[in-house]
This record gives C-alpha cells, structure tokens and sequence, in this order.
C-alpha cells in the first residue's frame, strides 16, 4: 500500500536525487587489483545532503566519496574499505550535512578483478565492463539533496541541478543519450530554442531512430519557426512509433505553418483518433478547416472543443469570427 497526502499548499521543500555515474570508465583488464574509477561533481546551488547511496558490484573492493567545500577543507561523505554487496543500502545522515554552491563532490572507486578477490565472479579472473548484470560492473553515487538558500522567483532550484549533472554526463561521456535529450529539454523550457536544438541534434545523431527524440527535435524547429526543417524528423517519429500523439499534433503545426491546410487536417484528425477529447487538437483541427473554407466543419470542432474546455483560446476566437464570417454569407 502507498499513502497519499495532499495539501492546498504548494510545496516550500523540493527535494530531489542526484545522480552521479560514470561507468563509461569500467573497463577493468582480468587481473588488475586496483582499478581507480574517479569522477568530480560542482554543486551549482546550495544544498543539504540528506541520505547517500553507493552502488557498485562484486569487484568493489574500498568505495569512498567526499567534498571538498569552496573553502578548500575536504569533508568524508562516505568510506566502505572493505566493500561487499552486504553493504549496499541508503545511508541517512543523523545529521544533514550542508554543503555550500561550489562544493566539488568526488567519488573514488577502486574495484579488484584480481584471482585474490573472493567475491570475484569469474575465476579465471575475465575482463569486465560496465553493465546490469551482477558479473558487470557500476560506479554509482546516489545524494538525496534538499536544494536551500534559492530565490523562489527565479524558479524550481532542481532545474539548476539538473542543467549542471546533464552538462557534466556530457563531459564524462559525449555519447550520453539521455544527458543530451535531457538537456535540450531544461534549454527549451528556459525558452532558449536554438540551443535546445543543438542538443537534441545530438541525441538524435546518437539514435536515428528514437521516436521521441525525432519528435522533440520536429516540435523545436517548429516552435523556432522552422517547420520545413521539422516536418522531417517529425515523420520518422512516426515511422517509429505510428500511434504516436504528439508526433502527429506537431506534425499538424508542421504543415499548418506551411499553409498545407489539406496535410495539417490529416495529422490533426489522426491526433484526435487517439486522443478525442483533447481540446487543443480539436481548436487546431478546426483553425485548419477554416482556412480550407469549410466552415460548418471547422465550427464544429471549435464547438466541440469547447465543450471539453470552456476556456480554450483559438477555439473562442476563432468560433467568435467564424460565425460573422458564415452570418455574412447568408
């Protein structure tokens, strides 16, 4: 069972869980006793450390992580020397340890691959990378954080997180998928699209085929005004993934900015096959019909859509000049 506690509040307190990983250095030789995995973390905010979480496999041999304060002294977060699975668990602090914008949080894992380490899965001892299984390995460093000391006007303090650990998996690790696709998400909705764009770029050269990154990518160059460059990736999404709402809602943006009315009414249509009591598409699929001169159509989606939402703006409009424009005909 879960418990649900709900407040007309909104939060004052937003945690989060930051997440360091740097397994794209495990690739530890058959033998090798001590291997150094490393890996270095600037906090871009202040933050209270609540709990920490250590994560590595049967190689782990003395896991440790630290923090080194803007002033320079050097803070014990964690020491396992003598590591075996028995130890993994969440680490809570009795007391929450406050670390200041700057600190640099480092972790230090030395694995053993050697015939000496008991825990060793494979005798003989055999390369090993990283991966899920129990004979692969991790560099895991997991922080429960409470960002404090933000101005709450200048938004969710866990969106700096966040733009900072993407920036740095992308450092540790260029072909990191999901830090460019995260990443370009925090620059667009920071309302910077061109940068976004770069970003997602990336992700999609990484994997041609992912249906949500193609449809990121379409939704941004459309929003950027570019809607011929979007159409395209906006089309493998959906070659992807054919029931795919959001592909075919932008695609019908796509097409609609092009004055393709015919097109646009075709994604829209599809859009609310999956979705039929979605007012925006509704609004959207009747702006399109009214600009092919099919008004008693397009007038019935804006009713519609309002129907579902009293509220939605292109449909109020545009039903508003629609029935002039069909008053004057008669």
């Amino acid at each position: 069972s879960i418990g649900l506690y709900f407040t007309p509040h909104p939060a004052t307190k937003l945690p989060m869980l930051l997440q360091l990983e740097n397994d794209v250095k495990l690739d530890i030789p058959a033998g090798q006793k001590d291997f150094l995995v490393t890996d270095d973390f600037t906090l871009p905010i202040d933050v209270v450390l609540m709990a920490i979480y250590p994560h590595a496999h049967y190689l782990g041999k003395d896991i440790q992580a630290f923090a080194t304060l803007p002033d320079g002294t050097k803070q014990t977060l964690i020491h396992i020397p003598n590591w075996n699975l028995n130890w993994q668990a969440v680490y809570r602090y009795a007391e929450p340890v406050r670390l200041p914008k700057g600190t640099k949080v480092s972790l230090r894992y030395v694995y053993d691959n050697s015939e000496e380490n008991p825990l060793n899965p494979n005798h003989p001892p055999d390369r090993v990378v990283a991966g899920n299984r129990s004979r692969d390995e991790m560099c895991h460093l997991w922080l429960q954080v409470l960002p404090v000391n933000f101005d709450a006007a200048q938004g969710d303090p866990r969106m700096a997180l966040q733009e900072a650990l993407a920036r740095h998996n992308i450092e540790n690790n260029p072909a990191d998928f999901e830090a460019h696709y995260n990443l370009a998400a925090m620059l667009q909705a920071k309302d910077k699209p061109e940068t976004a764009i770069g970003e997602y770029q990336a992700a999609v050269r990484l994997r041609p085929d992912d249906a949500a990154a193609n449809n990121a990518l379409g939704a941004a160059l459309v929003g950027a005004g570019h809607p011929e460059q979007g159409v395209g990736y906006l089309q493998v999404a959906l070659k992807a993934r054919p029931d795919y709402f959001e592909a075919h809602y932008n695609l019908g943006f796509a097409l609609a900015a092009q004055n393709d009315f015919e097109s646009a009414t075709q994604q829209f249509s599809l859009a609310l096959q999956l979705q039929p009591q979605d007012a925006n598409v509704e609004a959207n699929l009747g702006a399109a019909m009214a600009q092919m001169g099919r008004f008693p159509e397009a007038k019935s989606h804006f009713e519609h859509a309002l129907r579902i939402d009293p509220n939605q703006p292109i449909a109020k409009e545009n039903l508003d000049v629609l029935r002039k424009e069909m008053n004057s005909q008669k």
